[in-house]
């Protein structure tokens, strides 16, 4: 079935994913689905599941309209168009939608990746904001189930502004039935976004304080390590820098850094036991949970471990789509010289040994140099791993886990991020530079989980940037910190089949956004295509 995000929104002549009530063989009405603690706990988990979750009918389904289920799943078409957009990744597969994003040729003609980010996200907001319609907080445990909601709702807010700027906003205060939303623009979410993200994190919030929930639920560490990635990137959002934000970014990702501290091996956030793994969890402030069997779909770790390898290079799945692929350009980002000079056959323990964190190899190429059509050319990247760190299976079983998904949890939010923001922030705020005594500190602990010395006395703009390439890449954030950092534009900033140059160009300034589904346009007509599309 179709949705586009104004059915999505108003809930109206559709019957689908979005007003089915949990699975029971009762009929259940609406009031008893949020009355009933078992099934109010369906509702919430629905909401947590939506960001890894594709249809009602297994991993091949998927409730929108794409062309395949797997690609409908929220991270994947999120973590798609911000990184094959960009110099992390390209995927050598030929669909149309694929070579779009990869070479930056996207119109307003529908790529399944883009509308499927716009419409998971639309999907989201849309049932946070039933949950909070039917709810209210006299029940002290449905008062932080509520708060958590706000939590995930502002995610997929922050995904809508970043990707698309001026998506339509209805919050629970606008009642149900057949609307048309209105379009917000970037500077009005983000304010809203703000002022919500700030209001979870007082004194006066429901939301559970610093490491006293349940993983994967939410506490306020999420709440505060969004509300950084927000503040630190409200130039591109506003269009101006303010110090005093930046200010408040710092002040955001503080709370964070004083309370989490960095796993100490890398390589375990990534692995199929990371869930269960204290250390990588105490490193997350938000996770989607994968899990082999109970959250099975053909997105997230799985579509990254599987697109990665082939039949050669198994790890720890049954499955290789021989798809994804990255450049030396980008990997002399993590192991500078030592990229050029790297031959053939190299495999990803060469280049651990110069820095944790550049898991990639050679070991499975034809040719060095990238192709956009070729799986065999160019580098792999090993940073997700379906094995255990313990050398275990996901049951406690001594194997090397062979499984069809992956049980890796994705973080969209991690302590090591914070560090970072917090880090850029103050070089922002000195000009270019920091001498911080807490800046200095972040840099250098992240290095020195990578291997390095991590004796830095000061940090530069220059140097905060390289550190996020090396330690978030592969974690779709790249676009995002490309266009905040001035180089996703750029004719200076280039890589290979950028703007569909085999060396790269400059893109269109309208790139810097993605176009609203046509589907919203055609039904609401208080919506306005981005500029350029």
């Amino acid at each position: 079935m179709i949705f586009a995000a104004l059915a999505a929104f108003a809930l109206t002549s559709c019957v689908g994913v979005l007003d089915q009530e949990p699975m029971s063989s009762d009929v259940v009405g609406s009031g008893d689905v949020y009355s009933n603690p078992t099934y109010r706990l369906g509702q919430l988990s629905k909401i947590y599941g939506s960001f890894n979750l594709t249809g009602t009918a297994g991993p091949g389904s998927t409730d929108i309209s794409v062309s395949d289920a797997g690609a409908s799943e929220f991270i994947r078409a999120w973590w798609s168009i911000n990184t094959l957009s960009t110099d992390e990744a390209k995927c050598t597969w030929g669909d149309p939608w694929v070579k779009e994003i990869d070479t930056n040729t996207w119109t307003a003609t529908k790529n399944d990746a883009i509308y499927a980010t716009y419409v998971r996200g639309v999907m989201m907001v849309t049932l946070a904001n039933n949950f909070l319609r039917n709810t209210d907080d006299s029940d002290p445990e449905i008062a932080t189930e509520r708060a958590e909601v706000r939590v995930l709702r502002a995610m997929a807010y922050w995904i809508l502004l970043d990707c698309f700027g001026n998506p339509p906003f209805v919050t629970e205060e606008d009642e149900m039935g057949a609307f048309k939303p209105e379009q917000t623009t970037a500077a009005e979410l983000f304010a809203w976004l703000k002022g919500e993200l700030e209001a979870l994190v007082s004194s006066e919030s429901h939301l559970k304080d610093i490491h006293t929930q349940v993983y994967p639920r939410v506490d306020k560490g999420a709440a505060y390590g969004l509300l950084a990635r927000l503040l630190i990137n409200h130039k591109t959002y506003l269009g101006t820098e303010d110090n005093t934000i930046y200010e408040e970014a710092a002040a955001a990702a503080e709370k964070v850094v004083d309370s989490y501290t960095l796993a100490p091996n890398y390589r375990e956030l990534f692995m199929g036991d990371n869930g269960q793994n204290p250390a990588a969890v105490g490193e997350f402030l938000l996770a989607a949970c994968y899990d082999a069997n109970k959250t099975q779909s053909y997105g997230g770790p799985t579509f990254f471990i599987a697109g990665s390898t082939n039949n050669n290079n198994n790890l720890g799945l049954a499955a290789g789509w021989a798809g994804l692929v990255t450049s030396t350009q980008f990997v002399s980002n993590l192991i500078g010289a030592a990229a050029d000079s790297a031959t053939l056959g190299q495999g990803t323990n060469d280049f651990t040994s110069i820095d944790k964190r550049a898991l990639v190899t050679l070991a499975y190429s034809e040719k060095k140099d990238i192709a956009i059509d070729a799986f065999t050319n160019g580098w792999h990247v090993t940073k997700w791993n379906n094995h255990h760190s313990d050398c275990t299976d996901l049951y406690g079983e001594s194997v090397l886990p062979t499984e069809s998904f992956a049980s890796i949890d994705f973080p969209l939010l991690r302590a090591a991020e914070s560090y970072l923001i917090y880090a850029e922030a103050k070089a922002r705020i000195g000009g270019g530079s920091s001498t911080d005594a807490k800046a200095v500190k972040c840099i250098n602990d992240i290095q020195k989980r990578a291997g390095l010395t991590g004796a830095n006395t000061s940090i530069t703009l220059d140097g905060v940037f390289e550190e996020i390439t090396r330690e978030l890449y592969w974690e779709g954030l790249r676009r995002t910190t490309l266009i905040r950092f001035d180089k996703y534009l750029s004719g200076t900033f280039v890589w290979p089949f950028k703007g569909a140059a085999e060396s790269g160009q400059a893109l269109a300034d309208h790139f810097k956004l993605f176009p609203l589904p046509s589907d919203d346009l055609a039904t609401n007509d208080n919506l306005d295509q981005n500029k350029g599309y």
